[in-house]
């Protein structure tokens, strides 16, 4: 794989000391938490409203396992570290569940298997991705389709299933 822009920002990200990267998951981690203690507003929704929000359960919780993964390389960050991969995943995923959890006792929140779901298939979905723009993984491409799919039955079912 060439050295591209990509990899020039991940080298220049994995450069920073690794106590000063893991403040942004964490900072993921609270901001998640403070989104999901909130009550929903009496607003009257936009028909698109809840297409929307299930979708952003695939994006921050994407953004969540990216920045896992980034915390946790180490250089040169093309270098294939399956651990680092699972991991990310696993404390996403589970962050997920957690959050979940924690949602069903919010007043007017409830939580929902097709959320985990959600959630689940954008950390995996940022893995591959990951894996296969800095580190030429040979079933990235396999395991970001296997994902988008994952994710989009995660938020089709959260939206307009039962």
């Amino acid at each position: 794989m060439k050295p591209g822009r990509s990899t020039a920002l991940a080298e220049s990200w994995v450069g920073l000391p690794r106590g000063l990267r893991a403040c942004v998951p964490l900072f993921g981690m609270a901001l998640l938490w403070w989104a999901s203690s909130r009550s929903p507003s009496g607003a009257t929704p936009s028909p698109f409203g809840p297409l929307v929000h299930n979708s952003m359960h695939v994006v921050a919780y994407a953004c969540l396992a990216a920045s896992l993964w980034l915390t946790w390389s180490r250089r040169p960050v093309g270098a294939l570290q399956p651990m680092r991969s699972r991991g990310a995943w696993s404390v996403a995923a589970f962050y997920g569940v957690v959050d979940e959890l924690h949602q069903s006792f919010v007043p007017g929140r409830d939580s929902s298997a097709f959320d985990v779901l959600s959630d689940a298939a954008g950390a995996a979905l940022a893995v591959a991705l990951l894996r296969g723009l800095l580190c030429a993984a040979p079933t990235w491409r396999r395991d970001a389709a296997c994902a988008s799919v994952a994710a989009l039955v995660g938020v089709l079912a959260a939206t307009y299933g039962g």
